[in-house]
């Protein structure tokens, strides 16, 4: 463990020179990043798909596409495991290269002055997931009145269970000490709603099922929010390359979103 982070991968190579607490590469060719040689992601691994853990790995659709990134741009590549709340703060502070976990810009998400979004990846619209057997009486915001919905906290879930649920009476929990820990929760009856994304959820409810492979979980109120939610990237721009042959990459193999 570094600095309260977990590393999940390590770092190979030091050929570098600091000036002013900056790691620049001593090849003007290479591209400059926290660690040379290496490109640091700090991420938040209860998203999956996005990032999740699997025997003690981090994997996920955000990790496969900066890992082809990283050798895209011929570097190796380290993964740092943080929490959600800040987490698109951690390379404008040089924590690390680039943050990703599904997240979307907003005004009051600042990454500093040494740090940029990226351009969208893929575009996601919010989703409940509930019981299989509570599809019929839980459609709508106002059907969960006195009901109890779990969010990741500072997540645009919690964002959007505070202005959308709320003010109908439903209680937002903003804990998730894991995915699977909420999922058991839920199936247990204990809460009655998660809130994610579509993709995480509808991800979740092929996940968990069955002792005859039947869904037991469902999405409902699916539902935009109002401003798209666009999932991008927080890049560090001491480098200004970086951001930008992220962009190129991203444009190249990431096609079908609606900005």
């Amino acid at each position: 463990m570094v600095g309260g982070c977990f590393r999940n991968t390590r770092i190979l190579r030091r050929n570098s020179v600091t000036v002013k607490g900056l790691v620049l590469s001593e090849n003007n060719n290479v591209i400059s990043t926290v660690y040379p040689d290496v490109l640091t992601i700090c991420t938040y691994t209860e998203f999956a798909p996005f990032a999740y853990e699997d025997g003690g790995e981090i994997l996920g659709t955000d990790i496969s596409l900066l890992t082809a990134f990283a050798r895209d741009i011929n570097l190796e590549v380290d993964i740092v495991k943080r929490a959600f709340a800040g987490l698109w703060e951690a390379p404008g502070n040089g924590d690390c290269d680039i943050s990703a976990a599904g997240m979307m810009e907003y005004e009051d998400r600042n990454l500093g002055e040494n740090a940029v979004w990226s351009d969208p990846y893929m575009l996601v619209t919010r989703s409940l997931l509930i019981r299989k057997s509570d599809k019929d009486i839980l459609r709508g915001p106002t059907d969960f009145q006195g009901r109890k919905i779990v969010v990741t906290p500072t997540s645009s879930a919690h964002i959007d269970g505070i202005i959308r649920y709320e003010p109908l009476g439903a209680t937002i929990i903003p804990l998730v000490p894991s995915q699977d820990e909420i999922v058991s929760q839920l199936l247990a009856g204990e809460i009655d709603a998660f809130g994610e994304g579509d993709v995480s959820n509808e991800y979740l409810a092929g996940k968990y099922l069955d002792d005859y492979g039947r869904e037991s979980l469902v999405l409902t109120d699916i539902h935009p929010m109002e401003n798209p939610e666009l999932l991008r990237f927080a890049v560090r721009s001491v480098d200004e390359r970086l951001p930008d042959k992220l962009n190129e990459f991203i444009a190249k193999t990431e096609r079908g979103i609606n900005a």
